[in-house]
């Protein structure tokens, strides 16, 4: 990467830093561009030469987490060798960097403009990294009667969704209050041992 592509990613970064606090401080619709902009320091060319509108913002900052998924979680699930272990690697991965490098601000941000009824979510985007990782780590759990039986994969994923989306919105509820990185062993291994096929197991 040269100077001025170095120059950019910054630039970039700042854009984004800086929307991402003013749509947590004031709301995501009471925030311009005009005013991004001015607190970034910057121009609108430089705007709009990195995103096509506000809510591009939000997309760049989920195809950055997405990116985690693809460089950081694939290699490090695929190690374990039974299923769970890999869902129990996924879910710890998933969020330690949620915390660590994302934040509960930017998160409550994220989730409160991703409730808006005027465009798709981007948390229901079935072709992301993370719900393709989770898939395959269901699909073979099934195949290899890990899993319970009486439930599809699809029906498999909700759950897991369901439980992460529910533990990160009760962490950005409370401010960040409680360590994500603890809280979520507790609470997926309530989940796991629930989707694990008894039988199998008992045997």
């Amino acid at each position: 990467m040269n100077l001025r592509q170095q120059k950019a990613q910054l630039t970039k970064k700042k854009i984004t830093e800086v929307a991402l606090k003013l749509f947590d401080e004031r709301g995501y619709n009471e925030v311009s561009v005009d005013e991004i902009v001015r607190k970034s320091e910057t121009s609108k060319g430089a705007f709009y030469t990195h995103f096509k509108s506000k809510h591009e913002v939000f997309l760049n900052k989920f195809r950055e987490i997405d990116q985690f998924y693809i460089q950081e979680i694939i290699g490090s699930v695929t190690q374990e060798h039974s299923s769970s272990a890999k869902l129990k690697k996924f879910l710890e991965l998933q969020m330690d960097y949620i915390e660590k490098e994302v934040g509960w601000d930017v998160t409550r941000t994220i989730y409160v403009n991703e409730l808006s009824a005027d465009r798709d979510s981007y948390f229901l985007m079935s072709d992301r990294p993370l719900y393709e990782i989770l898939k395959s780590i269901l699909e073979e759990g099934k195949k290899l009667n890990e899993f319970r039986q009486d439930l599809t994969v699809d029906e498999l994923m909700l759950i897991c969704l369901r439980t992460m989306r529910g533990i990160l919105y009760d962490w950005s509820l409370k401010q960040g209050g409680f360590s994500l990185s603890q809280e979520q062993g507790v609470l997926f291994e309530i989940m796991i041992n629930g989707i694990k096929n008894e039988k199998r197991f008992k045997s």
